[in-house]
């Protein structure tokens, strides 16, 4: 019994597995058969064997015929515009054959070309038209769908055509976008103009690489190409930086009677034009200034730096750097204003060696021979030829009514003196010596350095001892001075 109903149920799968069988193969014998071609001419040849400068057209189906034969001849004009290598981007070819060629871009390049494929494609019309009719059955209900074929010629003249016009319309806007990205440039706006050339290169290039060009169309492309190219150069090559107003008279605790003018422009030829708003950065690179600078260009291109007053009274170095966009890639982007200070200077020094007077005086001489060599003019109608340690002490007023009409700037008066001897040993002897150095400053009536040194030094005699301290405390005190007056 268990036997027989095992075999039963084995018996029930195999019956329903045929069921399902049939089923699925009568359902699939429908649905081959719901569409059926009820056109009895056969298709033409030209749909599958096409010819060349031919566009096979074919639509989906439509119940409406017309529907179909719009469809199939989009279907031709997409295939001509895809086959001209890129000339339109993907995203606007399907827009460009619905809405027969009015699309809305932004874009002056992609809105012209836009323009040639509507006057050279979309106006096309077929030769040939091959109307399918084909009935669909839709359970007991049936209806008749259309399918269509358009032969839609595209010659290779339509095509020089076609580029031709593409080459024109292109350059043409390529070159009012040059002509008003030099405008920008002439305007200042530098950036804005190198951007929009880009923007024309971006659009240009690209058809230097087209197949069907004429040696003419790609002589003018690459003509065009190499200007742009140039001009992108040529740009930020001639970009100019200019200072004025360091040859002025500079001295010692005075300002500039006029400021330092930092000019930024484009040259373009024998034409300037002034480059404005641009951020300027200004330092002290040498000896020492009080300076109010310009921060900014102005419309003019112009930036001024006050020096408001030079605190050191040798050479001063003050640099601008230009801070340009990144994108002009400028590394020539500083000027520096080298002020030559005209300082007059008188100088007078008492020297005494073990509290004799010295004839030719060391610390006058290594101080005369210093600065005469960083610039300074030394006075020779000297009215402090006669001076005592007493006048050292006098009002920076008084030594001023000294110089009188000298025409001095600077006055520089010191004493320097050794002894206080030391005997070591036979032929070993030690001698101190005491300098001191006043600076003043003629035009302001200013004491404006202040300088003592005190040092020792030995010798084989107190006299050679005397010397050699008096030597080694002068070398201290102008090494003092002159770094304190930015020498």
């Amino acid at each position: 019994m268990k036997i027989n109903r095992e075999f039963q149920i084995q018996k029930n799968h195999v019956l329903l597995f045929r069921s399902i069988l049939l089923i699925s193969v009568l359902m699939l014998n429908t649905q081959l058969f719901a569409q059926k071609r009820i056109t009895k001419e056969p298709r033409p040849q030209w749909v599958d064997k096409i010819t060349p400068g031919m566009y096979v057209g074919i639509s989906h189906r439509f119940a409406s015929e017309a529907d179909a034969r719009a469809d199939a001849l989009a279907d031709a004009k997409r295939q001509i515009i895809e086959t001209l290598g890129g000339v339109i981007e993907s995203e606007f070819v399907d827009q460009i054959v619905e809405q027969s060629g009015e699309v809305n871009t932004d874009d002056a390049f992609t809105s012209s070309r836009i323009k040639v494929v509507s006057r050279n494609i979309i106006s096309v019309t077929p030769d040939d038209v091959f109307v399918e009719e084909w009935k669909i059955k839709d359970g007991f209900k049936s209806r008749t769908e259309y399918q269509v074929y358009v032969a839609v010629p595209f010659s290779e003249e339509r095509h020089k055509q076609f580029m031709a016009d593409l080459v024109e319309e292109t350059v043409a806007l390529g070159e009012n976008r040059y002509d008003e990205s030099l405008d920008l440039a002439r305007k200042g706006q530098i950036a804005l103009a190198l951007v929009q050339i880009k923007t024309v290169q971006s659009n240009v290039l690209p058809m230097t690489r087209f197949t069907g060009l004429s040696p003419q169309e790609m002589a003018r492309l690459n003509g065009f190409k190499e200007k742009l190219m140039a001009t992108m150069q040529q740009i930020p090559a001639s970009i100019r930086i200019e200072g004025s107003g360091a040859d002025r008279p500079a001295k010692l605790g005075l300002p500039l009677p006029e400021p330092l003018v930092l000019s930024v422009y484009w040259q373009d030829g024998d034409q300037r034009f002034p480059l404005p708003d641009l951020d300027v950065e200004v330092e002290v690179l040498r000896g020492k200034a009080i300076i109010e600078p310009q921060l900014k260009t102005d419309q003019t291109g112009v930036a001024l730096c006050k020096v408001k007053k030079l605190a050191s009274a040798g050479n001063v170095d003050i640099r601008a750097t230009v801070h340009f966009p990144e994108e002009l890639s400028i590394t020539n982007n500083q000027y520096t204003f080298s002020l030559l200070p005209d300082n007059r200077i008188m100088i007078k020094i008492i020297e005494k060696n073990l509290d004799q007077p010295v004839e030719i005086s060391y610390l006058e001489n290594a101080l005369l021979e210093k600065i005469t060599a960083v610039g300074f003019t030394v006075q020779e109608n000297n009215p402090f030829t006669q001076i005592s340690e007493i006048d050292l002490n006098a009002a920076p007023d008084k030594i001023a009514e000294i110089v009188g009409n000298s025409n001095a700037d600077l006055v520089i008066l010191g004493t320097i003196s050794s002894g206080q001897t030391n005997k070591i040993q036979d032929g070993f002897y030690f001698a101190r010596a005491r300098g001191i150095l006043k600076i003043y400053n003629i035009q302001q009536k200013t004491v404006v350095g202040n300088y003592l040194v005190e040092d020792k030094n030995a010798g084989n005699s107190e006299e050679t001892a005397g010397i050699r301290a008096i030597q080694k405390a002068s070398d201290k005190l102008i090494e003092q001075a002159l770094t304190e007056m930015g020498l």
